[in-house]
């Protein structure tokens, strides 16, 4: 089981890649063998759920005998932009591309844009996605792409820890005053050496999470400077206390044996893990929408996006095929959240087809319209990167003050930024 719920928590990290394209593809013609349109359809898919894709694709192509839909997945971020890349230039690129929305700011040119009355042509409804998980999709007043889920931040927990600590199983705490309560409450049932909240605290996807709830960002608008120092301070000042507290470890952790083991009790975590989780711990399984820690509603999220390359699909032939499968793929959203996604679509997150269906997700699934997630900017990976560093200096070797620790890390920041301009 542990190695199990580790490939599926840090299945983003991981490289695989199946289908019948290795390297580059076919032809520019539209057809192929028997006369069906080939599209190849890039995923980084590497986990559990890519299972669940391929039974999509499966629908589809025994649904459109003329059209022939091929599942291309390569897991790692690095690994799937070099594809990308090199595809482009080479014009053997896949056609329709499942891609993690942060990224794509490198490539927005490389996408096929659509306006609102484009997508409605194809009887896809693009007002029925939340509108912050559209955010930074428009270029020149066209989406380039559609996200299909948002895989977002919940709170994952142990009921039967929540009762011997003589709290409500039925009731997690959602502020941080009662969050800090409930975490000092469970301190007194779990084993030494482990807190109640285990979890490596310089995760920049969770510090971030923190920060927006803390009303902060990692960069100004215009990504011309860095945004979070204030904010940031006090989020890594929070997480100091609470480390005195005996609530969050001191060091880097491995969080997912200890949750599994019972010793620890609560994970803010991706809903990837939801399943799982389940799984393992039955009716001891508790989930929740992520606590509200500080006084800015808001949960990291991100999304798979839905994305046409505009050079691949330039013959009519194809673009109508690659069309089709989109279209498929936005009438079999549903299907997909089984894999453990929350819904881009309002319709479907509000819907007692997904309470019927998926109780889990649809749960989750409530605090969709307030999802964040990273901005825009080409080197958001690299800016996490740096701030990372000083977290670890603040939190773990406790060499530099929360304050000092932002302050440096705000000057790191800033010459990654001044690099990324002066090279525009």
């Amino acid at each position: 089981m542990k190695q199990t719920l580790k490939v599926i928590a840090f299945g983003l990290l991981a490289l695989t890649t199946v289908g019948a394209f290795a390297s580059g593809k076919k032809d520019s013609g539209a057809a192929a063998s028997g006369g069906k349109t080939q599209i190849t359809f890039m995923t980084p898919l590497s986990g559990a759920d890519g299972a669940y894709m391929d039974k999509i694709i499966q629908g589809f192509n025994e649904a459109n005998p003329d059209v022939e839909v091929t599942h291309l997945v390569v897991g790692a971020s690095t690994e799937y932009k070099q594809k990308f890349s090199t595809g482009v230039a080479t014009k053997t690129a896949p056609e329709v591309l499942l891609i993690r929305k942060f990224d794509m700011p490198l490539y927005m040119d490389q996408f096929t844009g659509f306006t609102k009355a484009d997508y409605q042509k194809y009887g896809i409804d693009i007002n029925d996605v939340y509108p912050n998980l559209l955010s930074g999709l428009d270029v020149d007043g066209k989406i380039v792409g559609i996200p299909l889920d948002v895989w977002i931040f919940y709170m994952a927990y142990n009921k039967a820890n929540f009762k011997k600590a003589g709290l409500d199983p039925n009731n997690p705490p959602m502020n941080q005053a009662d969050f800090v309560k409930a975490m000092l409450a469970l301190k007194k049932v779990t084993p030494e050496g482990i807190t109640p909240y285990y979890e490596t605290m310089t995760w920049t996807w969770i510090w971030t999470n923190f920060l927006w709830q803390f009303g902060g960002d990692l960069l100004t608008p215009d990504f011309k400077k860095p945004a979070f120092m204030d904010q940031g301070t006090k989020v890594t000042q929070f997480l100091i206390d609470l480390q005195k507290q005996g609530i969050i470890p001191n060091g880097a952790v491995d969080a997912g044996p200890a949750f599994e083991s019972g010793d620890s009790s609560v994970l803010i975590t991706g809903i990837w893990t939801i399943n799982p989780w389940k799984e393992h711990f039955g009716d001891d399984f508790g989930y929740a929408v992520a606590p509200q820690l500080g006084t800015t509603k808001a949960v990291f999220g991100g999304s798979h996006v839905i994305a046409l390359t505009d050079s691949m699909v330039k013959d009519p032939k194809k673009k109508e095929a690659a069309m089709r499968w989109v279209k498929y793929l936005w009438d079999h959203m549903i299907d997909w959240y089984a894999a453990g996604q929350t819904p881009s679509r309002k319709s479907i997150a509000e819907s007692s087809e997904l309470q019927t269906k998926l109780p889990m997700i649809y749960a989750v699934a409530k605090q969709a319209s307030y999802v964040k997630s990273f901005q825009m900017f080409p080197y958001i990976s690299e800016v996490q990167d740096e701030i990372a560093v000083y977290l670890e200096k603040a939190l773990f070797t406790k060499e530099l003050s929360a304050a000092d620790a932002m302050k440096q890390a705000g000057e790191s920041v800033q010459k990654i930024l001044d690099d990324y301009w002066a090279a525009q």
